[in-house]
């Protein structure tokens, strides 16, 4: 699968985003990148050459491209189940374009931060947009800090009958750049907190899942045994996820959105694209995020991916290069 990067238009500025670097400021008075219908139109001919059938978007808010209508319509025809990347933040006409389009040729994951100050037009957009989107859509959050809320978030899904998923995710830190991120001290704490969160919402019928970046050494063995046993089962992975921006440049993932870009255009199939990252990535995949993943045991079985690279490469005396 490959994330596209259709608009850099967003109108929050978290401090955490991952995307910071390549996002268009809220309120800026420059004009937002978008990808050209031709662009996206390359795009899906070369995703079926590689027989990936996911259209997945993301911004900046995806739904801010002016075509995004015509994009969405477009990529069901050819036959790809479209996934959006959302913070909801959408026009009520296209929220309600989404709510005609059958559940099972679009989904939709929503980052709510509760760090989020929105205006009270924005907040109706929200609530408008999840309303129309219902089952369609899942909610996640991307953590800074090891306490934490979600009740929030169960309420959201009650609310509008969302799909009974959290996905959780930690800010992680770009390369070179400057955002708020969860620090590798703090892991353990916030492990134990994802554990009691895990269990509270499988009570209340609630499954939580994982996004990548995380270390098996953030839970004891007993609470991963409570982990596989209340949520969607843990996996440590930290793998290419190929994010292509609107002028075709790729990048192994938004982290690394700053070093070892190339272009989409360079390769035949996704394939090829994943090879050249596994290859190039190698080195800086061996330091893990902290000095005890030197020697884990853990990482030795394979078990643990060591955390994201970014903070690896953030260590060192010498910046990757910004091209392969």
């Amino acid at each position: 699968m490959a994330n596209l990067l259709i608009t850099n238009d967003c109108p929050r500025d978290c401090t955490f985003c991952f995307a910071k670097s390549r996002l268009g400021k809220a309120g800026s008075d420059s004009p937002a990148q978008i990808m050209s219908r031709e662009k996206l139109r390359y795009i899906m001919d070369f995703l079926e050459k590689t027989g990936d059938k996911q259209f997945r978007l993301l911004g900046g808010e995806p739904t801010h491209h002016p075509e995004f209508k015509e994009i969405v319509t477009e990529a069901l025809e050819r036959g790809f189940h479209v996934h959006v990347f959302s913070n909801a933040m959408m026009p009520k006409e296209t929220a309600d374009f989404l709510a005609d389009i059958p559940q099972g040729k679009i989904s939709f994951l929503c980052n709510v931060s509760p760090q989020a100050c929105d205006a009270p037009a924005d907040k109706e957009k929200v609530s408008y947009a999840l309303e129309k989107l219902g089952g369609r859509a899942q909610v996640g959050i991307t953590l800074t800090e090891p306490e934490f809320e979600y009740e929030f978030l169960i309420e959201m899904i009650n609310r509008y009958k969302l799909r009974p998923r959290i996905r959780i995710g930690i800010a992680q830190p770009i390369v070179g750049e400057d955002n708020d991120f969860l620090k590798p001290a703090d892991y353990k704490a916030t492990g134990t907190n994802i554990v009691a969160m895990a269990e509270d919402c499988a009570s209340r019928n609630i499954m939580i899942g994982f996004d990548c970046g995380m270390t098996h050494c953030m839970f004891t063995e007993e609470e991963m045994g409570r982990l596989m046993m209340k949520s969607e089962g843990f996996r440590s992975v930290c793998e290419p996820i190929i994010d292509v921006g609107p002028n075709l440049d790729v990048w192994h993932c938004f982290p690394l959105s700053e070093v070892l870009n190339t272009r989409l255009d360079k390769y035949d199939i996704r394939a090829d694209v994943t090879a050249a990252y596994r290859k190039k990535a190698s080195p800086y995949r061996a330091f893990g995020c902290m000095a005890e993943c030197l020697n884990c045991k853990h990482r030795k079985w394979g078990q643990c991916s060591g955390g994201c690279m970014a903070h690896a490469m953030n260590s060192l005396d010498k910046m990757p290069p910004r091209q392969i």
